[in-house]
């Protein structure tokens, strides 16, 4: 992470405090924050304070032009953007706070975005942090979880969906105005034991192709362009009886890849 000099100069109060929107930080507990990074310094006191008898500001400027272009300077700011951070001063609201520096992030390409209650830095030239979880129980409760954890999107592939709770669950969320479109199978089990999906979703039957009949067998979801749920489990109600696997992935890339083949199915 590489910001400008103007974005250095402009951010600097963010993490003394100065500026009212996060908490005030001492001269020791200035320190305390960049030996958190990696710095070794110590507070003088009976010899000038700050090292090289900087005030707080100059000590934050000189600091962040050193990690300036490395990791630790993500560090930092998710720090300071830690709710824990802001837990001894009620008076500051971390969403302000986030929201008048991001402004001054952008400008060179970065924003503070939450994500799972934390605020994590996103930008172009960052890698993709991926969380994954790996689940061989409970799996309907786990897209349960997640299905309504979902704030604007599900796109979901899946051959065969006739689990009429995880079907309750999707339309639940299609009432709160988000985005759920379907893929499933145009087969005589999802005639049967399914509904009429198209009925309350924007939903295609994917056919059969090809001279030996190819199915969609895909069985994966993307919520919010950002979280993957995939794995041998179809939505059924038999699956739930199954030896089975689910892997859940926080990742806006790997999101990204397979949002491209869901707009290819509906296609």
């Amino acid at each position: 992470m590489r910001l400008s000099d103007l974005t250095i100069e402009s951010i600097k109060e963010f993490i003394s405090g100065d500026n009212q929107l996060t908490p005030g930080l001492s001269g020791p507990n200035i320190l305390k924050l960049f030996n958190k990074v990696g710095f070794k310094d110590v507070y003088k006191w009976d010899d000038g304070g700050m090292p090289n008898s900087l005030s707080r500001n100059g000590y934050v400027i000189e600091k962040l032009y050193e990690i300036n272009g490395t990791k630790d300077l993500i560090k930092l700011l998710e720090i300071i953007f830690d709710p824990r951070h802001f837990a001894n001063d009620q008076e500051k609201n971390i969403k302000i706070a986030v929201e008048k520096i991001n402004p001054l992030l952008q400008q060179d390409g970065y924003r503070l975005e939450e994500f799972e209650a934390r605020y994590k830095i996103i930008g172009s030239d960052l890698p993709d942090e991926i969380a994954i979880e790996i689940h061989f129980e409970e799996i309907q409760s786990q897209i349960i979880e997640q299905i309504r954890s979902a704030k604007f999107s599900i796109w979901l592939a899946v051959a065969w969906l006739t689990d009429k709770v995880l079907i309750r669950e999707l339309y639940n969320k299609k009432r709160e105005g988000l985005s759920v479109r379907i893929v499933v199978l145009d087969d005589d089990i999802n005639q049967k034991y399914g509904i009429d999906y198209e009925k309350f979703f924007e939903a295609k039957r994917f056919k059969p192709t090809g001279i030996y009949k190819n199915i969609m067998h895909h069985k994966f979801c993307v919520i919010d362009l950002k979280t993957i749920i995939h794995g041998s489990y179809n939505w059924t109600n038999k699956a739930r009886w199954n030896k089975e696997t689910v892997s859940i992935d926080h990742s806006r890339e790997l999101a990204e890849r397979f949002s491209t083949e869901f707009i290819e199915l509906i296609k």
